[in-house]
């Protein structure tokens, strides 16, 4: 059984309470063994999530804007709705992110997200989920794109486990330990060509 644990983010609720709520819903019964927590839903903000400001300085960067969208959406009644202007005939992306509240994620085995490509856009639409952690703020990336398929929903899945082959080194325990930014890169490598929206929502870890 797969049971949801919606989790809404507060500016005000840092620290112990987060944690104490995240760890209290991995402790449920049995039943909901396979439970997963969402963290972003988007439902009335965008939630801290941002175009950074040196994404919007890059030419190789191509998001227009972000904002709260009601258009679609796979969990609650909105999403995070990314405005692309995808040029074609060269590689570019659009990116997208926001600093965690609770940087220890190792109660958990998976992050999940889903993102929406509307039926118009063209086919070869890639996405990526790329982490922040440490103290150093390592920039980490996934070792590649998941496609998108025009008219669907595409759930992405990345192992935060010890060891993954979903990232381009094998990480340690110490990486899910310190998560400190959390990123979505959709990608054009050269084709295609496209100007419209991608949606984000259901942001969420699991066991």
């Amino acid at each position: 059984m797969n049971d949801r644990v919606r989790l809404v983010p507060w500016a005000g609720c840092v620290g112990g309470w987060l944690i104490g709520l995240l760890v209290g819903a991995l402790t449920l019964p049995s039943a909901f063994a396979s439970t997963e927590i969402v963290i972003y839903g988007f439902e009335g903000s965008l939630e801290g999530w941002a175009i950074p400001d040196w994404a919007k300085a890059s030419s190789d960067y191509v998001g227009e804007a972000c904002r709260v969208s009601q258009t679609v959406a796979d969990e609650g009644q909105q999403a995070l709705e990314l405005l692309t202007a995808f040029p074609g005939e060269r590689w570019t992306g659009v990116y997208v992110e926001r600093q965690v509240e609770v940087t220890d994620w190792s109660p958990f085995s998976r992050l999940k997200l889903d993102l929406y490509l509307p039926a118009e856009a063209p086919s070869g639409l890639g996405a990526r989920v790329i982490l922040t952690v440490g103290e150093q703020w390592v920039w980490t990336e996934m070792n590649r794109t998941i496609p998108l398929v025009p008219g669907q929903w595409t759930t992405v899945t990345v192992n935060l486990k010890p060891g993954s082959l979903d990232w381009k080194f094998f990480p340690d325990e110490r990486f899910r330990q310190d998560v400190r930014k959390l990123g979505i890169r959709i990608e054009s490598n050269r084709d295609p060509a496209y100007r419209g929206s991608v949606f984000l929502d259901n942001v969420r870890l699991a066991e």
